[in-house]
C-alpha cells in the first residue's frame, strides 16, 4: 500500500481550478491508494478531484473518507450502483470546471498529466484531447494496447475519416481530456444501456462533433492491464458474449450517428471498421457461433442501410465478402470457405501501406 503523506497544501496564488478530474470508484479498495495518490503528486495542484461512489461493497468507502479528510480537492458523490457510464456522468454533472478529465480508480496518472492536459488544451483550442499512455505492469505482453496508447502528435479541423478510422484514438477514455462546454452544450454522456464499450460509443459521439481535436505522443497515464476480477476480463474468457457485445455497441454507435445526421457522411470507411470490429474475428468461431454472431450483425445493419446500398460500397474485396455473408446469407459460410477468408483478410491487412503525409 502506498505511504500516506502529509494532507495536500494548496500553492500560492490562485486557487480556481481549471480541470476537473473525475474518478470513479466501484470495488476497488485494493488499488484506490495509489490512485489517488498519483493525483495528490500531480505538478498542477489546483485540481478539483470528484471521486463518484458508485455502491461500492467493499471497503472503497472508507479509503474515500480519509481521503477527503485530508486532501480538501477531493470530493466524494455517493449513488447507487450504476455502472461506469453512469458513475462517469454525475462526475460530469459535479463538475463545473473549464476542462474535466477521467482516471480510473486502479489507474494513476503520471505526475505532469493535469499540467500537460491543461497546456496542451491551452495551446490548440481543441474541444478534445486524446493522449499516450503507459502499461502497468511495463512487461505486460499487450502489443495492440501499447499501439494504440501511442498516438502522434496531430490537430484535426472538424470531421475527419482519418482521425476516426486510420489514427490510435480508440478506445478508451480514460484518455481524454474535454472542454465541459462542449460536452454540456452538445448533451455528449456516457451511454448507460451498455454493459461494456462505452468508450468506444463516446469516441464516436464527440469525435464527429468536435470543432477541433488534439492528439497528443505525450505518455500521460499508467493503465492497469486487465487487473484481476474486472468486467473485461470476464469478457475476453467468453468470445461469443464479446461478440455479440460488439454488435450491440454498433447498433448504438449508428443510431447515435443517424439521430446527429451523421450517417451517409462517410459510410465506407465506417462498414470497413465494423466488419474489423465484430467479424474479424466472428469467422474464425464454430459454425454455430458464427452465425449467431452473422445474424445478429444483419439485424443491425439492415435497420439503418438496406442491402442494395451496402453492397455497393466501396469497401475492401475481403471486408465486403465479409459484409456480403454478414447481411445476405442466412445460412452462413462453410467453416472450409471461412478459414480461406481469415487467411486472405491477414494477408490483405498486413501489406505494407504508403507513408501517412
Amino acid at each position: 500500500m502506498r505511504t500516506i503523506r502529509a494532507p495536500h497544501q494548496p500553492g500560492g496564488g490562485s486557487a480556481v481550478s481549471r480541470l476537473s478530474v473525475v474518478v470513479p470508484v466501484y470495488n476497488v479498495e485494493k488499488y484506490l491508494d495509489a490512485s489517488l495518490g498519483s493525483l495528490e503528486d500531480q505538478s498542477l495542484a489546483d485540481i478539483d478531484i470528484i471521486c463518484v461512489n458508485d455502491g461500492s461493497t467493499d471497503g472503497s468507502r472508507a479509503v474515500l473518507a480519509r481521503w477527503e479528510k485530508r486532501d480538501p480537492r477531493i470530493r466524494v458523490v455517493d449513488k447507487p450502483n450504476g455502472g461506469l457510464s453512469s458513475a462517469r456522468n454525475a462526475g460530469i454533472d459535479a463538475a463545473t470546471t473549464e476542462f474535466v478529465c477521467f482516471l480510473d480508480s486502479d489507474d494513476r496518472f503520471h505526475p505532469n498529466a493535469c499540467a500537460e492536459m491543461v497546456r496542451l488544451l491551452d495551446q490548440t483550442g481543441a474541444d478534445v484531447l486524446t493522449f499516450g499512455a503507459t502499461l502497468c505492469p511495463p512487461d505486460a505482453r499487450a502489443p495492440w494496447i501499447s499501439r494504440v496508447l501511442s498516438p502522434r502528435d496531430a490537430v484535426f479541423e472538424g470531421y475527419s475519416s482519418q482521425l476516426m478510422f486510420r489514427e490510435n484514438s480508440r478506445p478508451f477514455a480514460w484518455r481524454m481530456a474535454v472542454r465541459r462546454e462542449f460536452l454540456v452544450q452538445g448533451n455528449l454522456r456516457f451511454d448507460e444501456g451498455v454493459r461494456f464499450g462505452e468508450d468506444q460509443i463516446f469516441a464516436f459521439a464527440v469525435y464527429p462533433r468536435a470543432s477541433r481535436v488534439a492528439l497528443s505522443s505525450e505518455k500521460l497515464y499508467e493503465y492497469r492491464v486487465v487487473r484481476e476480477g474486472s468486467l473485461m476480463a470476464g469478457m475476453n474468457a467468453d468470445v461469443e458474449a464479446k461478440l455479440l457485445d460488439h454488435v450491440t455497441i454498433i447498433d448504438h454507435i449508428l443510431a447515435d450517428w443517424q439521430r446527429g445526421g451523421l450517417l451517409g457522411m462517410d459510410d465506407t470507411n465506417l462498414v470497413e471498421f465494423i466488419m474489423e470490429y465484430v467479424m474479424r474475428e466472428g469467422i474464425r468461431q464454430e459454425s454455430g457461433c458464427y452465425q449467431r454472431v452473422a445474424a445478429a450483425l444483419r439485424k443491425v445493419l439492415l435497420s439503418h442501410w438496406s442491402e442494395e446500398y451496402l453492397v455497393s460500397l466501396d469497401v475492401l474485396p475481403t471486408t465486403k465478402t465479409m459484409l456480403l455473408k454478414a447481411t445476405l446469407d442466412s445460412k452462413g459460410m462453410p467453416l472450409a470457405a471461412r478459414r480461406v477468408l481469415t487467411l486472405t483478410y491477414y494477408l490483405e491487412h498486413h501489406r505494407p501501406q504508403p507513408a501517412r503525409a
